[in-house]
């Protein structure tokens, strides 16, 4: 076991996610070992984040999490994007053809059947599906589920019915080289994509970091928090 001073991603994960230390098999604890010593992180600032609203859509921006919301007009959108991340410098922009752990905490505060949210890594800023290559994750309302796109668009079965007001740990895991992504909720696998046309696997420049919510047809005021961002990315 590491100790406690050991910077590793093993320790971060087991701190964030499950205390007990007992999800991780011992494959994946050593991969993400290895990783943290051998390749790079990013953890987006507050600054970082740029806002984009129709109708009564807002955004907040706070020093522990970030915040979007519809406002009660029928079809309002809200989004915060990190545009055109780049891990260190301008050489290491995201590479889906690497191995990539992707860690943030999730959050929704009011229920109604009309609201999407999403969480994503794309080559894009607009709100939607992904419709090029990206991970990400999509909340109909509070049904929560896996996303991602290669050359076609997939979406997993539910992994989480989610609670209002209630954090979610959120991890999703890319090996193009398996082909595999997996989505871990609070620390448990809920689903794997396995088909490599419905992952991305290539270097790509001008990713962003994107969250959204769309109210729809409803007049509710559609509220999604995430905080923590984190992206290790493999050389």
């Amino acid at each position: 076991m590491p100790g406690d001073n050991e910077f590793s991603i093993q320790t971060i994960l087991n701190r964030i996610f499950d205390p007990t230390n007992n999800w991780l098999s011992i494959n994946d604890a050593e991969a993400y070992r290895r990783m943290m010593l051998n390749g790079t992180l990013l953890t987006p600032l507050g600054a970082a984040w740029t806002a984009a609203v129709t109708g009564s859509g807002a955004t907040n921006v706070y020093p522990a999490y970030v915040q979007a919301n519809t406002g009660t007009t029928t079809g309002s959108t809200s989004r915060l994007y990190v545009p055109n991340i780049l891990l260190q410098g301008t050489n290491f922009p995201v590479d889906f053809s690497k191995r990539l752990l992707w860690s943030f905490v999730l959050s929704r505060v009011t229920s109604d059947s009309a609201l999407i949210a999403r969480v994503q890594l794309k080559v894009a800023t607009t709100e939607g599906a992904l419709a090029a290559a990206g991970l990400g994750v999509r909340m109909a309302n509070l049904t929560l589920t896996g996303e991602s796109y290669g050359s076609a668009g997939a979406f997993t079965a539910t992994i989480q019915t989610m609670l209002t007001t209630v954090a979610y740990h959120i991890l999703v895991d890319h090996e193009p080289a398996v082909p595999r992504t997996r989505w871990y909720v609070n620390g448990v696998l809920q689903a794997t994509q396995s088909t490599a046309a419905n992952m991305p696997s290539a270097s790509l420049e001008n990713t962003a970091l994107l969250m959204s919510i769309l109210n729809g047809a409803g007049t509710a005021n559609g509220v999604v928090q995430i905080s923590a961002p984190q992206i290790f990315q493999e050389h």
